[in-house]
């Protein structure tokens, strides 16, 4: 499994340790921690029947996020937005804004059948292969009409 790793974040928690072990208060902690772009936590499996996709997308409206299938193409792109512009901020490890995600899909997928599903601030996608990327058994027939004496080619 790949992990997207930032070396800035291992700072970050770090700086966070060190407050907590002098016991700094909010007054004296960055305000934003973890400045950078928002990448949503995702999830893919694979079945017999196709993929399962889950992207973690607290905080997100479902009308604020677009799923699109073109091709072989799946793309997720949404915004989170600050909805406490007005108060005063002492600490956010929340990340805004927008964001965008998009998977090559490995084989066919029938897209008239893929169903999305929003609920609990988690996306889930159902994407079903197409009949023709589907694995299927093969029976292996014999050959009529031709017998063979094994006793006269020995």
């Amino acid at each position: 499994m790949l992990t997207r790793w930032s070396p800035l974040d291992d700072f970050s928690d770090l700086h966070l340790e060190v407050d907590r072990l002098f016991g700094r208060n909010w007054g004296k902690v960055a305000a934003r921690v973890n400045e950078g772009a928002w990448v949503p936590a995702t999830e893919v499996t694979s079945g017999e029947d196709g993929w399962q996709l889950r992207i973690a997308l607290p905080g997100v409206n479902k009308n604020d996020v677009n799923v699109d299938l073109h091709g072989d193409t799946l793309t997720i792109k949404g915004e989170r937005t600050d909805t406490k512009r007005n108060d005063e901020l002492h600490v956010s490890e929340i990340r805004y804004g927008r964001f965008e995600r998009a998977f090559t899909l490995p084989a066919k997928v029938e897209g008239d059948k893929v169903n999305a599903r929003f609920e609990n601030g988690m996306l889930e996608l159902t994407l079903p292969l197409a009949a023709s990327a589907r694995s299927r058994r093969i029976e292996i027939g014999a050959v009529a009409g031709k017998d063979i004496d094994v006793e006269k080619i020995a």
